[in-house]
């Protein structure tokens, strides 16, 4: 098993190249490999590649059952994977964490060019 620590250490650097504009993420549909067989979603998927690396980033939402109440509902989650060329997951990110959502959150906001739109709509409005 990997150690946390060194997970954690990889988001964080992850995270650092994209705020500064060194590593570039793009929206594109997620690999089947990921939903086949199942019900879930993926609303947003983000791929980029680093050191040779193929490197996923998506919200993924699944159905979770509670006995008690004897019903299905709605969970999310974030996750990192690293993809063949295939498109096949080769690693998932065990579990989320605050620095894989500040990394969702940071690569989100650069795919979408929000700062960018923001500017230009606000940029003339003399009121």
């Amino acid at each position: 098993m990997i150690p946390d620590d060194k997970i954690t250490a990889l988001i964080v650097k992850l995270n650092k190249l994209t705020s500064l504009e060194q590593l570039k993420w793009h929206v594109e549909d997620a690999p089947r490999s990921i939903l086949r067989g199942t019900d879930d979603f993926v609303p947003l998927y983000m791929a980029a590649l680093y050191k040779g690396q193929r490197f996923g980033l998506y919200q993924h939402r699944y159905q979770s059952y509670d006995g008690e109440h004897d019903r299905f509902y709605w969970s999310e989650r974030v996750v990192l994977v690293i993809l063949d060329y295939e498109g096949r997951v080769l690693w998932e990110s065990p579990h989320a964490s605050s620095a894989l959502y500040d990394l969702f959150e940071t690569v989100r906001k650069k795919v979408s060019n929000i700062d960018g739109i923001l500017d230009d709509l606000l940029s003339d409005d003399e009121i």
